[in-house]
């Protein structure tokens, strides 16, 4: 699996100025890959995650609506949890969703021309994952204890540049999607 440095600048995710966030809606399913390479390899703990498609959300940012976007090819490690902790928050959850749209907002800045680390964007990515979580029926305590973590220990994360990002999805068989009939099409 190779990253690749998008050379193309992004659409900047980060509004300028905000006040408020809310009425949070997922609008596209997630849909992640897992490509043969990386299982023989294992690379990481478990090997690395791709988007296989753009994942979009639905925010309302100071009473207006934007779209969020995590884009195909993004890199996850899925939910970054220390081993200790595992025990109240897996890897894979409900707020599994939120967890992709963040770690697109902790790296987005990379993309986006002129763009650098900026706290008040970390700050937003992680509002946005609490917003996400409680979107997906996380409970108080447990998103809570999330979100408290994120502002705790994220800063390193967010302002890494080392690690690849985005992944070469130039094979065909990553570009199709997996249907799965739902109960109502059998």
């Amino acid at each position: 699996m190779q990253g690749d440095k998008r050379k193309v600048p992004m659409s900047n995710p980060y509004p300028d100025e905000w006040r408020s966030l809310g009425g949070f809606d997922y609008l596209s399913a997630l849909s992640l890959i897992r490509p043969l390479n990386t299982v023989r390899k294992r690379l990481g703990e478990d090997g690395d995650y791709i988007l296989q498609h753009d994942f979009d959300c639905r925010i309302v940012i100071d009473g207006e609506e934007r779209v969020l976007t995590a884009p195909r090819g993004l890199i996850t490690d899925l939910t970054s949890v220390p081993i200790p902790f595992r025990i109240f928050v897996g890897r894979v959850g409900p707020w599994l969703e939120a967890a992709i749209l963040h770690d697109y907002l902790y790296v987005a800045w990379r993309f986006v021309e002129g763009r650098g680390v900026r706290p008040r964007d970390r700050l937003f990515a992680d509002r946005v994952m609490l917003l996400a979580m409680e979107a997906a029926g996380v409970g108080f305590v447990r998103r809570h204890a999330i979100y408290l973590s994120l502002r705790l220990f994220g800063a390193r994360g967010y302002a890494t540049e080392d690690s690849p990002v985005f992944a070469d999805l130039g094979d065909p068989a990553l570009a199709r999607p997996l249907v799965i009939p739902t109960e109502l099409e059998r």
